[in-house]
């Protein structure tokens, strides 16, 4: 019976210690054993005969089948290593009885069960936690869904190796050990799956499912990296996780510039290469598993410097990063407002054709038309070429110079559907996007767009595809503002409503009875019109100083703080252009050019301390900091409050109903007045006239309502942020940091349209007897 209870424990099957044999009234009354002996022989079947071979079992699976590497070294280290160690504990327990040694056998050589039980003790709980282990990594089969149904996913090596870590700390101190010795195989083999990486840019073919960074493919067929965030492993954190993709993407981009332009310097030869690889290794070398955070980071980051200083500085300088901003800068930001009212009346001229060549069916007044008209990508392009086309005849001879700064530009925004757009970038949008609104992508034409920057190498390295749709929803916003303010302005050009307001004030000076007629009726116009004007009139102001102060005491000033921490004796010399650059929410002719000139002339001069120092920041650390800017400017823009943007799209729509209404009612007023002249007045006209007339007070009251609702929640926002000492945002690591200001003070803003507030109400109040 000894052997059979061996042969149990060491996995085999035994008829003697099956469950159900056991169970059996007949092999119980056959037994000669005593119930406890009985009780004591099932434990040890049971808990470590049938548990040792279902481990087993599940081991092999793992170490064989599995995808990821690093669960196949963990299984692997069961069945070969801890497994193992169970059998040579049951010889050691055979060869003890063999040789009668008196630890285990007693008098006249009886061998008592408890000797033996005592002798594996602890067992029981290994196999216990190692059966959990097993059970995690590889899929239960009994838990599947219903038939056609996608099975439950095998655990992922960051899941295991942080079961390991936790494990650690359980207070038994043999699953202690035994989870150390696993945390170590683990951690060593996902250490060899990313040393390729690390050295070469190369994924490694073996498990790459399963590894933190993915390689994924863009328009045009070319090959990006992003990160797979639930692959990454519990001693990695964000910081350390994006240098590891920045570092791996960055030598797969030398081995391309390599390999495609084969006259220019080597980038991994010579000693370069082997600075590199040797400081990897030998940092390598002396981590200690379970591997510490801190530590970790610490040797991620001396590889990136050490990249960053002798290779990258050739890859991707720093007039490359600022030209790149510069064109966020002018196009996306509007720092050029020619090329805003050039989209925007690129835009406007291709609806109206649409209007006109639409069926009848379409051709509704007001707005509610254009919901009905489908964009298509070509013609969203051709709108993008005509306001290129349109901008480059506001150039002068003097502006030679930054027209290749324009061509490329041109070369790379692109204007496309946004469906389109998200579709291509669903999978590399990070968490920065979260509460960023979607309504202002759809004021430009009907169909959401988005103005996309092309990104290429080595542009990438310091840009994201997350960055430049933070950049893109920025844009739509700031854009849909200076829309609103530029459709209210156009009003004001209606020729047909100011010769009423003049024939209206002339009243008294014809005695002609038709003349009088017409003055009589102006002079009824004119008073139903006199508060629309007036409501305009604060729309106006009200979207003009919300632009100056977002593009003057926001933009400008943020833009200013990047720059100072980028190239700092560049700022100090374009400082007086910037200030010049205060009104440029509404006046077309700002040349931000002026900036960007003295910046590229400062830095191809000669290298002072300053910018020796800004030459050692590599390219992930100028992408940190300019991720920290958009956070900043987020922040200031007031984009992340939501009440705040949906109230101003709100806004947006009601000015786009009373521009409509505006724009219909100018027509049929001079339709009724040309009647008039030739004595053949129509019902249709002056019923449509009335209709214009009510519906027009109605979007006045609705656009006067929206203006006191955004001043009221500007207020509260003022108040909020200036009972929080400080805005919580995570900064760089390391002694040169950037940390952004967030501008939170709008006391200015606040009091300017306060006053014109007042000043509207009291004309509304005198002036709207209807």
């Amino acid at each position: 019976m000894l052997q059979e209870l061996l042969l149990a424990l060491s996995g085999h099957p035994s008829p003697l210690f099956d469950e159900d044999a056991t169970k059996s009234s007949k092999v119980v009354s056959e037994n000669p054993l005593a119930p406890a002996e009985r009780a004591l022989l099932a434990s040890l079947s049971q808990d470590l005969g049938q548990k040792h071979r279902d481990i087993r079992q599940q081991a092999k699976k793992v170490a064989n089948d599995h995808a990821s590497v690093i669960c196949r070294a963990v299984g692997a280290s069961v069945l070969y290593k801890h497994l193992a160690e169970f059998q040579h504990k049951i010889l050691d327990v055979e060869r003890s009885i063999l040789d009668q040694d008196s630890s285990i056998v007693g008098a006249y050589n009886i061998v008592p069960l408890s000797t033996i039980a005592a002798a594996f003790h602890g067992w029981d709980r290994k196999f216990e936690w190692l059966w959990t282990l097993v059970s995690r990594i590889i899929t239960d089969k009994s838990r599947e869904g219903p038939k056609g149904s996608r099975p439950h996913k095998l655990d992922t090596a960051s899941r295991v190796i942080g079961f390991l870590r936790d494990a650690t700390h359980t207070g038994y101190p043999d699953i202690e050990q035994l989870s150390l010795d696993l945390v170590q195989v683990a951690e060593a083999a996902w250490l060899k799956q990313l040393t390729p990486w690390l050295l070469y840019g190369k994924l490694s073919s073996i498990g790459a499912t399963d590894f933190l960074v993915v390689q994924t493919s863009q328009d045009g067929g070319e090959e990006s990296y992003s990160l797979r965030t639930n692959c990454v492993p519990p001693f990695v954190n964000a910081v350390t996780a994006n240098s590891i993709l920045f570092i791996g993407k960055s030598l797969d981009q030398i081995k391309s510039r390599k390999t495609s332009e084969t006259a220019r310097g080597d980038f991994l030869q010579g000693s370069t290469a082997s600075i590199l690889r040797s400081l990897l290794l030998h940092e390598l070398e002396f981590l200690e598993f379970p591997i510490n955070t801190s530590r970790f980071a610490g040797v991620v980051r001396s590889v990136r410097t050490s990249l960053s200083k002798n290779v990258l500085q050739d890859l991707l300088p720093l007039p490359t990063v600022l030209e790149v901003l510069q064109i966020l800068r002018d196009y996306f930001l509007l720092g050029r407002g020619e090329f805003a009212t050039a989209l925007i009346s690129a835009a406007d001229d291709r609806m109206t054709e649409k209007q006109r060549t639409s069926s009848s069916r379409y051709a509704q007044k007001g707005s509610d038309g254009l919901s009905h008209l489908i964009i298509k990508e070509g013609e969203v392009s051709a709108i993008l070429d005509r306001a290129w086309n349109s901008l480059s005849s506001f150039q002068t001879l003097d502006e030679d110079g930054d027209s290749d700064d324009s061509e490329h530009a041109r070369k790379s925004i692109e204007l496309s559907l946004e469906s389109k757009v998200r579709q291509a970038m669903s999978s590399k949008l990070s968490e920065d996007l979260t509460g960023l609104p979607d309504v202002f992508q759809g004021f430009l034409v009907p169909t959401s767009t988005v103005l996309n920057l092309r990104l290429h190498s080595p542009v990438d390295l310091f840009l994201g595809a997350a960055d430049v749709a933070v950049y893109s929803k920025m844009h739509a916003y700031l854009l849909a503002i200076r829309r609103a303010h530029l459709h209210l302005t156009r009003l004001y050009t209606l020729s047909g409503m100011r010769r009423g307001l003049k024939l209206a004030g002339d009243a008294s000076s014809s005695k002609d009875p038709k003349q009088m007629g017409r003055q009589q009726a102006a002079i009824g116009r004119a008073k139903y019109m006199r508060p629309v004007w007036a409501t305009i009139s604060s729309a106006v102001f009200f979207l003009a100083t919300l632009g100056e102060y977002l593009h003057s005491e926001v933009i400008q000033r943020s833009w200013d703080e990047i720059q100072r921490w980028l190239n700092p004796s560049a700022l100090q010399s374009s400082r007086p252009s910037s200030r010049n650059n205060k009104n440029a929410s509404i006046s077309l002719n700002t040349s931000p050019y002026t900036e960007r000139s003295q910046l590229s002339n400062t830095t191809t001069g000669h290298k002072s301390a300053s910018q020796k120092q800004e030459a050692s920041r590599d390219p992930e650390t100028l992408t940190t900091a300019h991720r920290q800017f958009l956070k900043g400017l987020c922040h200031s823009l007031m984009l992340h409050e939501a009440s705040f943007t949906k109230r101003l799209a709100a806004l947006m729509q009601d000015i786009d109903h009373l521009t409509a209404l505006m724009t219909r009612l100018d027509i049929v007023q001079q339709n009724v007045d040309l009647e008039n002249t030739l004595d053949a007045a129509s019902t249709k006209s002056g019923s449509e006239e009335r209709q214009l007339l009510l519906d027009l007070a109605s979007a006045r009251r609705k656009v006067d309502g929206g203006i006191s609702t955004l001043i009221t929640l500007l207020q509260g926002i003022d108040a909020a942020r200036a009972t929080s000492m400080s805005v919580q945002m995570s900064t760089i690591s390391g002694d040169d940091e950037f940390v952004p200001k967030v501008y939170n003070a709008m006391d200015r803003l606040l009091l300017k349209l306060d006053h014109a507030t007042a000043d509207t109400n009291v004309a509304v109040g005198e002036d709207d007897l209807g």
